[in-house]
């Protein structure tokens, strides 16, 4: 960042000399915003998703600088889910009106298909040169997206239908400004408020490994021994796992002797097996009792 004075004519009052500020020092810019990137990590205020990650931080403030936002105005408005960029949808309507365009909204009830539906509206045109588009999401469309029944859907339908017309229209008509992050966090799977801010999970919320995850790590536990695995995976099934039930389940791969691992459906089958060979022999015994007492002369 460098700034430079440049001598301009104000009225009858001669000259005067106006800092201006250029934004053209890269390396400046860039160093600055490493240190901010360390302060900030640490802080309480910034984004979860932020905190305690000065890179992520580095990162969201370089997406940043291309719509011309400072670091903390970054942190609140870029998101990237899954790999994929994204705004918040105020801050998207925000570069397309600051950039000139004009954008109109509206909600309303119509029936599409004989079937009553809740629609809004965006109405796009450009100022540059005076392209259009228009476009709508209904209930209908949130339905079909499994939309319909969360309970932010529920309670700000119309802000969340809004939203999602903005981000539609904004990919189409105005992908300059958005620069390819034209899909509002829910769009990427995140939970969101009324206006869109992402709704951050509770830290107290005891993590859930998926089973294939946690199936791969009690047979690797195993050394690859299939049945030992399964014995140790019991009856879970396809559900998914607490860190802290499968870290009892991999200490006890690792301090329980395999010989003591036994499956107890092989235990009850070994059993039934015995108890029928011992029925076959005491009924062999009886019937040769009975053929002996027969063939006895009276």
């Amino acid at each position: 960042m460098s700034i430079e004075p440049i001598v301009t004519t104000t009225g009858t009052t001669g000259t005067v000399m106006v800092p201006v500020v250029h934004h053209n020092d890269t390396a400046m810019s860039f160093d600055l915003l490493v240190r901010q990137a360390d302060v900030l990590a640490s802080s309480r205020i910034i984004p979860r998703a932020y905190q305690n990650r000065p890179a992520d931080v580095i990162a969201a403030g370089l997406a940043g600088f291309a719509f011309g936002w400072d670091v903390m105005t970054s942190l609140r408005n870029y998101h990237v889910i899954e790999g994929t960029a994204s705004l918040r949808p105020e801050a998207m309507l925000g570069l397309v009106r600051r950039s000139g365009h004009s954008v109109q909204l509206a909600v309303f009830d119509a029936v599409r298909d004989e079937l009553p539906v809740r629609v809004a509206k965006a109405t796009g045109r450009r100022r540059d040169n005076g392209d259009e588009h228009i476009a709508e999401f209904d209930t209908i469309d949130a339905k079909r997206a499994g939309l319909i029944n969360k309970n932010n859907w529920k309670q700000y339908e119309d802000a969340m239908l809004t939203w999602r017309a903005v981000s539609a229209l904004c990919r189409v008509l105005f992908p300059d400004v958005v620069l390819g992050a034209g899909y509002v966090p829910e769009e990427l799977g995140a939970t969101v408020t009324a206006t869109g801010e992402i709704v951050e999970a509770d830290p107290f919320a005891p993590v859930l490994i998926p089973s294939s995850q946690a199936k791969t790590a009690v047979l690797n536990a195993c050394d690859g021994d299939k049945d030992r695995a399964r014995s140790v995976w019991g009856d879970r099934g396809s559900n998914s796992v607490t860190q802290d039930e499968l870290d009892q389940m991999i200490a006890t791969i690792t301090t329980t002797p395999v010989e003591q691992i036994v499956d107890a459906e092989i235990v009850e089958s070994s059993d039934s097996i015995e108890q029928q060979a011992i029925s076959n022999v005491l009924l062999a015994f009886d019937m040769t009792e009975q053929e002996t007492d027969h063939d006895q002369p009276e």
